[in-house]
Formats: structure tokens, C-alpha cells, sequence
């Protein structure tokens, strides 16, 4: 009778620190308790002007001397307000800081961005939008004709030091051809008639009949 009962035990006691666990892994804490402060960081897309989570190398791109703008949401989810809250933003290698729409400071050695958000209070988000420039193009490596780079940004408190982080992906199309800084718009179009423009525009105008 002891030993059934001591088994009982036993599986309840596991049956909870399982349960518990399942809790931690699903909102990425190990103490079950879900994380309230949090930062979602987004890029601009250069067609639409819309924020995206990240840009692939199938998505529009960015050319060299152009300025990209991130956007970063932060959320207190806690009941409490923060005072301050620290906003890290790490800037890739060939992105050069601008301006940022809250205070901040930059570090142009180590390419790093902190801005600070002074009393966010229980529930409260905000949105800061973080331009950068990139570099010439000669910076670039001279055998590639696509880089893509994630930035990084992280928000912490005193009260949450752990705080929480986030990337966003973007890619720069740095040549095609020979040709520097295309036009993310019509791209492809002017793959399809580079081959015909030695002839002196007759091939492009067959093949523009064909199509007809």
C-alpha cells in the first residue's frame, strides 16, 4: 500500500515539472514566467515602403549609398513601469547610423546605437524608426554582386536585464554587368535585353516582336 501510494506521489510531482516546463519553453523563459519585455524589429521594404520582417535575396533590394529605415517596437507587458529602457541597436559592417527618432548615441568604432526610452509604463509600446546609410560601392567586395546582413537590436531594463533581442535582414545588390546601382524596379527586365544591346538594339526589337 506505501509503495502504491509513493508511486502516486511520484508521478504527480512529475507530472508537474513537466507541465512547468512545457510553460518555460513556450514563452522562452526557464521560470515559467513569460518575458514582458519585448522589442520586434522590422525593415522597410524599397518598393512599397511597407515594414517587413526581413529581405531575402528573392525580395526587392537595396543599392550601396542608400539609406535603409528599421523600425523597432517596444512592448512593456509587465505592471510596471520601466525607467529606463536601453535600446541596442548593432549596425552590420556597410551601414553608417543617421538619426533615430528617440534619443540616442552613437559609436562609430564599435557601430553601436543606444537609445533610451524614459518611463515606459505597464502595457505602454513604442515604435522608434532607426535610418542608416550604406557605404560606397567600393567598399563592397569587388567578386560579389549580392550581400545580405542582418542588424541586430536588443531592449533591456534594470528590471529586465535580460531583456529581449531581435534581427532584421536586408540585402544590397552591389553590381550586374559591369553595371553599378541598378534600379531595384525593373531589374529583371534589363537582364532579359543586356545580351541584345551590342546589336545595336536589333535583337531587343525581335525580341519585342516575338512577345507581340
Amino acid at each position: 500500500m506505501k509503495k502504491i501510494f509513493s508511486l502516486a506521489l511520484i508521478t504527480i510531482f512529475m507530472s508537474l515539472v513537466n507541465s512547468t516546463s512545457v510553460f518555460a519553453q513556450s514563452y522562452g523563459t526557464d521560470n515559467g514566467v513569460p518575458a514582458d519585455l519585448t522589442i520586434n524589429k522590422e525593415v522597410k521594404n524599397p518598393i512599397t515602403n511597407g515594414y517587413v520582417e526581413n529581405l531575402g535575396s528573392n525580395d526587392p533590394k537595396y543599392s550601396p549609398n542608400g539609406e535603409i529605415t528599421f523600425r523597432l517596437t517596444i512592448r512593456n507587458g509587465s505592471g510596471e513601469t520601466m525607467n529606463p529602457v536601453e535600446v541596442v541597436d548593432q549596425l552590420p559592417g556597410y551601414l553608417t547610423f543617421v538619426s533615430a527618432t528617440v534619443p540616442s548615441t552613437y559609436d562609430a568604432g564599435l557601430k553601436r546605437v543606444v537609445m533610451t526610452l524614459n518611463n515606459l509604463t505597464a502595457g505602454e509600446t513604442r515604435t522608434i524608426e532607426l535610418v542608416a546609410k550604406l557605404s560606397d560601392t567600393n567598399t563592397f567586395p569587388s567578386n560579389r554582386s549580392l550581400i545580405c546582413e542582418n542588424n541586430y537590436s536588443k531592449v533591456t531594463s534594470p528590471a529586465r536585464p535580460a531583456g529581449d533581442d531581435d534581427t532584421a535582414q536586408f540585402c544590397v545588390q552591389i553590381s550586374v554587368g559591369g553595371a553599378q546601382n541598378l534600379p531595384v524596379a525593373g531589374f529583371n527586365d534589363a537582364l532579359t535585353i543586356l545580351p541584345f544591346l551590342s546589336m545595336g538594339g536589333v535583337g531587343a526589337f525581335m525580341l519585342l516582336k516575338k512577345k507581340a
